[in-house]
């Protein structure tokens, strides 16, 4: 089951995987620190040039990811399906670590099941598939990456509690660190560890000695990062600022508006709305919207089997809860690329509850569950039609922009979006955003308007040089 699943996979992404979806602004944003390092030996940006030294030491995204691309630029070379082999990677291994934990949990039955849900459940309608595996695998973003290292350490934290030993627990800490450096919120993981060892039925001691070597696997992987922040300190204040108002952590209203009202999926106007939009004729939204909270109802009581099932299941609960409720509060930019974060999770409980539900041994019960699986999988299927129709009547990418360089003379200076970027290389290319932030008080400390008279800062004056 999981070799069939493995290859459907990659026959669905790798189909016109240069071409569809359209390459949206992230695309090339990330890519272009990874082209540098690749071409140049320099993790920096150009397409930032002269903004907080993006050009020369790059912190706009967490290195895992980037570092990885970089490698495969070099190998491969640069282009649209190279941008995207990697994430296509990732969506393999996560498929595959999705099967190892529901195996772990569980059974084969839950690890092969979830595998099935994370391969055919469709969460919403457009032009893409709606199946969130299979649509983030299409983007080069480093979403993706967190829940392969994020369920990496969960496995090794349930192997570490049943079979104790020192290393398991230093590559759990060391697992979680490889997540949180490839988006931060993949350092969710580590309280949610930590608050699984205080309540582990084991001496106060061992839970210390366990606490202080996931930490210590977690600080291993962060020291190289630590040290490159401060090697370039004043230019990685000057890069987060864009970003310094997802942190508004010392406010109260920060995590009441992130949970209320956060842009985008995962808050609870959002649940709200999808609540009362959602169509009747689609299953699978519907079985994650109603399944996820009864399965975790199921695993918080006492009817879920043996003692070593009943700790699988609450070790499997307590973890989604605690990710959903930190997902809710911390992150006030919620886009449905941090979904793929949670999303394996959810499955693994949808595929928990249905290998409940089907060992009740009632033939309606289960019944039900083959049909209902049965209608995700149509649903799926659909999707997956329709996102190859849209596919064939997209206009490629190296096309559009090959159109627009024809109209550039040689060696301009082009000042465009971070769509075009990749394909427009091969000139001095910068973002808008450099100037929109250049121009913005809360983005730059000495903000150059975009109308009227321009004049220099006197630190430009003194060195002689203008902003790219």
């Amino acid at each position: 089951m999981l070799l069939v699943g493995a290859l459907l996979y990659l026959a669905l992404p790798l189909d016109h995987l240069s071409v569809f979806p359209a390459v949206g602004e992230d695309e090339p944003w990330i890519a272009a620190a990874s082209y540098k390092l690749a071409t140049q030996g320099v993790y920096g940006s150009d397409l930032f040039a002269g903004y907080s030294g993006v050009d020369r030491h790059n912190y706009q995204h967490m290195p895992i990811y980037p570092l990885l691309e970089a490698g495969l630029f070099k190998v491969a070379g640069v282009g649209v399906w190279q941008m995207r082999l990697l994430p296509v990677v990732f969506g393999l291994a996560l498929l595959l670590v999705v099967f190892l934990v529901g195996t772990e949990l569980g059974d084969e039955r839950i690890g092969a099941l979830a595998t099935m849900l994370l391969l055919g459940l469709r969460l919403y309608s457009g032009n893409e598939t709606g199946i969130l595996l299979l649509d983030r695998a299409r983007l080069n973003r480093y979403d993706i990456a967190v829940p392969v290292f994020g369920l990496l350490a969960l496995w090794m934290f349930v192997r570490a509690a049943r079979m104790p030993a020192g290393w398991r627990y230093v590559l759990t800490g060391a697992l979680t660190g490889l997540a949180s450096l490839s988006h931060l919120f993949g350092g969710f993981w580590l309280p949610v560890f930590f608050g699984l060892l205080c309540v582990e039925q084991r001496s106060g001691v061992g839970r210390l000695r366990a606490a202080r070597l996931l930490g210590l696997g977690f600080l291993a992987t962060w020291i190289p990062w630590l040290a490159y922040i401060v090697s370039g300190w004043n230019d990685y204040l000057g890069q987060m600022r864009f970003v310094a108002p997802r942190f508004d952590v010392f406010s109260a209203s920060f995590y009441i508006d992130n949970a209320l009202h956060g842009r985008g999926p995962i808050s609870l106007a959002w649940l709200r709305q999808i609540v009362h939009e959602l169509p009747w004729n689609r299953p699978g939204a519907w079985s994650a919207l109603v399944g996820i909270p009864i399965a975790v109802a199921v695993m918080a009581s006492s009817a879920v089997g043996d003692r070593d099932r009943r700790q699988a299941a609450r070790l499997l609960g307590v973890a989604s809860v605690a990710q959903f409720v930190m997902f809710l509060l911390l992150l006030k930019v919620k886009t449905d690329n941090y979904m793929i974060g949670l999303w394996p999770l959810a499955v693994l409980m949808l595929a928990w509850l249905d290998i409940w539900l089907w060992d009740r041994r009632r033939a309606w019960v289960r019944a039900g569950v083959v049909v209902l699986l049965a209608l995700i999988l149509i649903e799926g299927s659909a999707g997956v039609a329709q996102a190859r129709t849209s596919a064939r009547q997209t206009d490629p990418y190296d096309a559009f922009t090959g159109e627009i360089a024809r109209c550039i003379p040689p060696g301009s200076l082009v000042l465009g979006l971070q769509h075009y970027w990749l394909g427009l290389r091969q000139y001095r290319y910068r973002t808008w955003l450099m100037a929109v932030n250049y121009a913005h008080p809360l983005y730059h400390h000495d903000p150059l308007p975009l109308t009227g008279t321009w004049r220099p800062s006197s630190g430009m004056r003194r060195s002689g040089r203008r902003s790219s």
